[in-house]
C-alpha cells in the first residue's frame, strides 16, 4: 500500500477569517490577495515536489534523511542570514527564525560528518529575489511552511531514525503552530494589495522552483 505524506513543505492551515474572506472574494469575483494568493501560486509545484521527495517515500530511512538534510543545508545556508537580517514586521520576530541552518548543521554532525565534511558539501548559488518585503514573504512562505509540515514527517521517520536527534524535524517544537499562525497573520496584513501579493506569489514560485531544482541535482528528489 502506498503511503502519501501530504503538505510536508507547506501546511495549508488557514484561519476561519482567512477562509471566509477567500470565499467572499470568489463570490464577488474579486482578486485574491495575501496568503491565499501564495497558496494558489504554489500549489501545483508544491504537490509535484512533495511527490518526488525521496525522504517522504514509504521506504525512506536514515540514508534518505541524510541526503535530504545535506541538500537542504546546501540550498538554505547560503542565504538564510540575508533573508532574516533584512527588514521585517516586528511581530515576525525574525531573529528567532534565523537559525535553521544551525539545525541542519547539528543533524549533519549527528550523522557523523565533521565540520570539514560539512564545509565541503556543495552549496547552491543564491539567486532568489529578497530585495523587497513582499519578495521576502514569498521566500519565507516556503521555508516557514516547511517547519510545521515537518511534524508530519517526524511522526513516521522519528522511530526509524532513533537515536538520531533530527533537529530539523523538531523545528520550533511546541511553538511550531504559534509561529506559523503569526506568519499567516503578518502575511495577510503585509500582502493586502494586488502589487504586494503579485510580488510575493512570484517569489514563492521562484523559491519552490529553486528548491526543487537543487534537490534534483543532489539526488534528494
Amino acid at each position: 500500500m502506498m503511503l502519501h505524506l501530504r503538505n510536508i513543505f507547506i501546511p495549508h492551515i488557514l484561519s476561519t477569517n482567512t477562509v471566509s474572506s477567500f470565499r467572499w472574494r470568489i463570490f464577488l469575483n474579486d482578486p485574491v490577495f495575501g496568503l491565499m494568493r501564495l497558496r494558489q501560486a504554489t500549489q501545483e509545484i508544491h504537490a509535484a515536489f512533495e511527490f518526488e521527495l525521496k525522504v517522504a517515500k514509504p521506504a525512506a530511512g536514515k540514508n534518505d534523511y541524510q541526503i535530504f538534510i545535506q541538500a537542504m543545508w546546501g540550498w538554505l545556508s547560503p542565504f538564510e542570514k540575508i533573508l532574516w537580517q533584512a527588514e521585517w514586521p516586528h511581530e515576525i520576530d525574525a531573529l528567532s527564525r534565523n537559525g535553521k541552518s544551525a539545525w541542519l548543521h547539528s543533524d549533519l554532525r549527528s550523522a557523523g560528518l565533521q565540520d570539514d565534511d560539512i564545509a565541503a558539501l556543495p552549496l547552491s548559488s543564491c539567486n532568489l529575489d529578497m530585495t523587497s518585503p513582499s519578495a521576502r514573504f514569498g521566500v519565507a512562505y516556503v521555508i516557514e511552511g516547511a517547519q510545521l509540515g515537518s511534524q508530519v514527517l517526524a511522526k513516521r521517520l522519528g522511530p526509524i531514525l532513533q537515536p538520531w536527534p533530527t533537529r530539523w524535524l523538531t523545528g520550533y517544537g511546541a511553538e511550531s503552530s504559534a509561529k506559523w499562525r503569526q506568519f499567516m497573520l503578518s502575511a495577510e496584513t503585509s500582502l493586502g494589495s494586488e502589487e504586494a501579493s503579485r510580488i510575493a506569489a512570484h517569489s514563492a514560485r521562484q523559491t519552490f522552483t529553486s528548491l526543487q531544482s537543487w534537490f534534483h541535482l543532489q539526488g534528494a528528489a
